[in-house]
């Protein structure tokens, strides 16, 4: 019964995450876009799937989060001239 509590708790924050964050981190399925562009008509589908798998899929979103913090971070660092 645990496992199915925390599965439950894990669907609604990923959903809640990609609602609020999806398109921030460039995970974007809304038309307009070709009919070959992905498996997925629109945000909804898309992220229901990821949500279903939030097992697999939340470490991939934290490695994406960690990366573009890390990029943002690179970019201010290198604004600055050496002393």
């Amino acid at each position: 019964m645990i496992y199915v509590l925390i599965y439950i708790v894990g669907f609604m924050i990923t959903l809640t995450f990609l609602r609020l964050f999806g398109k921030k981190i460039g995970i974007d399925y809304d038309p307009p876009h070709g009919s070959d562009y992905d498996d997925y008509d629109d945000n909804a589908q898309a992220y229901l799937f990821f949500s279903i798998t939030w097992i697999v899929t939340a470490p991939m979103f934290m490695i994406v989060v960690i990366f573009k913090l890390l990029y943002r971070f690179t970019q201010w660092f290198l604004k600055y001239p050496n002393v």
